[in-house]
């Protein structure tokens, strides 16, 4: 391989990654939604059922995103071997890899995503947070 064409894929790797980060973003959002419209006033068996299926698609996301890094690292190895002949941007991919950058990276989006992930079962099963203000009552008033 070519430096153009590792920093090429270096390049497409951030594509796939921020497009995994917006669905993970999108998956939590759609998430407390239904939460919020649904889930909270929901019977156990529903939202053991939604949680479930978080667990699955995080589970995914998680997988994805690691083969993604390893992928990632395999192209900055890449990068190592023909480190004399390298370009400035090649040069500049290969110390954004050695500087512990893309490591911290990797580091945050795992920890925002595994507080994200408990932060969505606690509000699932164990907390009674929703508002019944805007809930009609059987007189078919608000609140």
């Amino acid at each position: 391989m070519t430096e153009a064409d590792i920093i090429e894929q270096l390049v497409e790797f951030q594509n796939v990654l921020l497009f995994g980060v917006s669905i993970f973003v999108t998956l939590v959002s759609a998430y407390l939604v239904a939460l919020y419209a649904f889930l909270d006033e929901a019977g156990f068996a529903l939202k053991a059922f939604a949680c479930a299926f978080l667990t699955l698609v995080v589970i995914f996301l998680g997988m994805f995103f690691y083969g993604a890094s390893q992928f990632q690292m395999g192209l900055v190895d890449a990068l190592a071997v023909i480190e004399p002949e390298l370009s400035p941007a090649g040069k500049s991919a290969l110390a954004n890899a050695r500087t512990g950058i893309d490591d911290w990276i990797r580091y945050a989006m795992t920890g925002v995503g595994i507080a994200f992930y408990f932060a969505l079962v606690v509000l699932t099963f164990w907390m009674g947070w929703r508002k019944r203000s805007h809930v009609r009552g059987a007189d078919g008033n608000w609140g």
